[in-house]
């Protein structure tokens, strides 16, 4: 589990270093992937969730998420995302199993250059986990939120990095909230 974060920057510095490689720019002066939100795309991300109890350490399951998502215009899309865990987290013999995620969201995205852009989700999402302690289930559904950054890559593809808050709850008294941290790539068809 704490490898995550070295491969999650890898793969950062990887997939920058490749869009960089390729030339932002055409021999018309235009961005190598401007025409990026003209189409529908999907793709996916693999994540760790991070389950966050009043009294608990962090427990943090990693997730394999599907993105599909149309743009409404060149800075606003609709996405729609659907996931499973990749195995059982445990720490301090408390474990959690992620069942499901899912959330469908509106995407702002902020372009600061060619090739690269801030974006905000804004939305509703929920998780189904499996804990073996106080409430065996939970599931959870409401508002959810989170920023991440957009990299063009070669192709019509792009990478993307982020952070959502997908839940909050109560576990026999204790209050719990759910994120998840994430890399993911996408293709516009």
């Amino acid at each position: 589990m704490n490898r995550t974060v070295p491969v999650l920057i890898c793969a950062l510095v990887a997939g920058a270093a490749a869009a960089h490689e390729g030339g932002w720019r055409d021999d018309y002066g235009r961005g190598r992937n401007q025409d990026f939100g003209s189409g529908a795309y999907a793709g996916f991300s693999i994540g760790q969730l991070r389950y966050s109890e009043e009294g608990l350490d962090t427990i943090t399951p990693a997730t394999g998420t599907f993105v599909i998502g149309a743009p409404l215009s060149p800075n606003l899309a609709l996405e729609a995302r659907i996931g499973v865990g990749l195995g059982r987290a445990e720490t301090n013999a408390y474990g959690v199993q992620v069942n499901s995620v899912y959330g469908g969201y509106l995407k702002g995205s902020l372009p600061l250059s060619p090739g690269f852009a801030l974006y905000g989700l804004g939305g509703v999402a929920g998780v189904d986990l499996k804990r073996d302690f106080g409430l065996i289930e939970a599931r959870d559904t409401g508002f959810s939120y989170g920023l991440g950054v957009d990299f063009d890559l070669a192709g019509n593809s792009r990478l993307n990095v982020e952070w959502v808050r997908l839940a909050t709850g109560n576990n026999l008294g204790y209050d719990y909230h759910v994120d998840q941290a994430s890399i993911g790539v996408v293709w516009r068809f």
